[in-house]
């Protein structure tokens, strides 16, 4: 007779976060616990209507609402400028007004819903919201969730239970999580010594790309770019961003340089994933620019990371880059992660009618540098 082991599936905890994201996901709700807290949290974007006001019910006048501070800046709502915040929810309460607070939807009608609503008090979300919010960033869901009191709530049938200590722990970005998976021969038009190598990290099944052009000189500084996926701009050419034409650029600049090597990033509209991404430029139509829109739907303006990015380097025996950016966060990353940019070398793209505000917004207010500052 065989017999199980409990850690047989991986460390439990981390097994249980990444049950958790993706119950969120498929608009489940879940239990988050610690000592002496817990709340049933649900997403306000993917809960189903009617599981959604069975959740309502439940909880009755202790149901509240969770969400950023930046979200809560741009509902007009007062309260403490930063982190989690949650509000108690007037009773009853519509779910399509819920997805409107939430900017799930943004449309005529969810504005005047907007326009309308009462402004609520917030408050610190505390622990268990401070983890349930992560979990739906980590989904790259909306940062947004109806939040259930435990003493309302009752048992929970049904629903995962994640600790709050584990979220925290999943959060960390010392732990090493990259696998490398696989490689090939890659011949690229007009490059053909590139050869591929993907990466996936372990906790949530995310792929990272290496693409080595030519052979670059390990001994010396490697010329290196770290470049963020961009369905829209490099795989269809988008004109809102300089994405595409960055990308072909590098491997361009790369092979001049006699090899180096791109680093394609999964972290789609600056972290946020591509369903947010549309959503803000539809605020952009609005008038709003790319930092404002990202921070009008609850998230920070720019949520990536870049420990993945040097643990790839290291794996592939890099520790020295001549980086290719404009980017000052990058540079700063890497340098954290232990890998030593010798030098900064600047990377232009065409700037069109569609795209000028966003470079400029990058250049004013993301610190970017520009040509001059090379």
């Amino acid at each position: 007779m065989i017999t199980l082991t409990e850690d047989i599936n991986g460390n439990p905890a981390l097994l249980a976060v990444e049950r958790a994201v993706a119950e969120l996901r498929r608009g489940r709700a879940v239990v988050v616990r610690g000592a002496g807290l817990s709340a049933v949290a649900a997403a306000i974007e993917t809960t189903p209507v009617r599981q959604l006001d069975r959740l309502l019910a439940t909880g009755g006048d202790a149901a509240r609402i969770l969400i950023s501070g930046h979200r809560a800046r741009a509902l007009g709502w007062s309260g403490p400028s930063a982190g989690a915040l949650s509000a108690r929810l007037p009773m009853p309460i519509e779910s399509s007004t819920l997805r409107a607070l939430a900017a799930v939807e943004m449309t005529s009608a969810t504005a005047h819903v907007l326009d309308t609503f009462p402004h609520l008090d917030l408050e610190p979300a505390g622990a268990a919201g401070t983890a349930a919010l992560a979990l739906a960033k980590q989904a790259h869901l909306l940062p947004a969730l109806v939040l259930i009191e435990p003493a309302r709530s009752g048992p929970a049938p049904q629903m995962l239970e994640v600790a709050i200590d584990d979220i925290a722990a999943y959060e960390r970005p010392e732990a090493e999580h990259l696998q490398r998976v696989s490689e090939a021969q890659v011949p690229l038009a007009g490059h053909e010594d590139c050869r591929l190598v993907l990466y996936r990290d372990d906790r949530d099944g995310t792929e990272h790309v290496a693409v080595l052009i030519g052979q670059p000189d390990l001994t010396e500084p490697v010329p290196v770019r770290l470049h963020s996926s961009c369905l829209t701009g490099d795989l269809l050419g988008s004109l809102r961003c300089d994405c595409g034409e960055q990308l072909r650029g590098a491997v361009e600049r790369l092979a001049r340089a006699g090899g180096g090597v791109l680093l394609y990033l999964a972290q789609e509209g600056r972290g946020i994933g591509l369903a947010n991404k549309l959503r803000a430029y539809t605020l952009q139509d609005t008038g709003l620019d790319t930092l404002d829109a990202d921070q009008h739907l609850g998230f920070e303006p720019d949520e990536r990371t870049y420990e993945s990015a040097a643990s790839m380097l290291r794996d592939l025996g890099i520790g020295r880059v001549r980086l290719y950016t404009n980017n000052p966060r990058k540079v700063e990353a890497l340098e954290e992660s232990g890998i030593e940019v010798v030098e900064r070398v600047h990377i232009g793209a065409p700037v069109n009618p569609h795209n000028e505000r966003y470079i400029r917004t990058k250049q004013e207010r993301a610190g970017h540098y520009k040509e001059e500052e090379r």
